[in-house]
């Protein structure tokens, strides 16, 4: 039997026709004119080209790649949290608390270590996260470690750190002639400062100490220094 014929029928053959001869079912104007039209190449030509590259389907891989993309984070930059201390924390248990600190930025977080027995604590903690491209505030969180039911709440608190990072951006531009100048931020009840925080340039590096009072609690204060780092673009 000769196997190119099986290839060479687009549809389907009447039953008396013989595979063999072609005399037994010759090919009409109507069949010629379509054979010439989808395989100019020739019937069994052309139908094997179309096996040949039936694989590829660049548009299929097109969207399953821009549909892997989707959901994707950018990030700015980098930004490290130092922990100093906290002072006249919340008491939550008989007379004293085991505080620890969460920090949040935006999807990410990460938290301190817990200090036993301590309404002053000093954890002088570096933590790091990665600034997304729409910045979110910097939110922080203290809690009392229990070790037979639920941790207790001891105040948050939330920072505006776009000014820390824009200063970053700046202290780029600026020259040795023109170094970048000192930037103040005034406590107010806006920013629930415990005292003036001042962003600085310090061997490089754009740094910010910040005293914040807690809120949502009865007490406590914070202290914290902030460093940013930009990411190479």
């Amino acid at each position: 039997m000769n196997s190119t014929l099986h290839l060479a029928c687009p549809f389907p053959l009447p039953s008396s026709f013989d595979c063999s001869s072609s005399s037994s079912y010759p090919e009409s104007a109507l069949e010629r004119k379509h054979n010439e039209k989808y395989f100019p190449g020739g019937r069994i030509h052309g139908l094997g080209h179309a096996f040949r590259y039936s694989w590829r389907r660049p548009e299929h891989k097109s969207t399953k790649k821009s549909h892997s993309m989707a959901g994707m984070v950018e990030f700015v930059g980098l930004i490290t949290v130092n922990i100093l201390r906290g002072t006249n924390l919340a008491v939550r248990d008989m007379v004293s608390s085991d505080p620890y600190v969460i920090l949040s930025l935006g999807n990410q977080s990460t938290k301190t270590r817990v200090i036993k027995n301590n309404l002053n604590p000093v954890w002088n903690e570096k933590l790091m996260l990665s600034i997304p491209e729409s910045v979110p505030p910097l939110k922080l969180l203290v809690y009392d470690k229990d070790t037979f039911s639920t941790d207790d709440f001891m105040g948050d608190a939330e920072i505006d750190i776009q000014p820390l990072l824009s200063a970053a951006k700046g202290s780029e531009c600026s020259s040795n002639s023109e170094p970048m100048q000192p930037e103040s931020h005034q406590a107010s009840d806006d920013n629930m400062l415990v005292k003036g925080s001042i962003i600085t340039l310090e061997d490089g590096r754009v740094k910010q100490e910040v005293a914040i009072k807690l809120q949502n609690v009865e007490r406590g204060v914070l202290e914290i220094e902030l460093e940013c780092l930009l990411l190479a673009q």
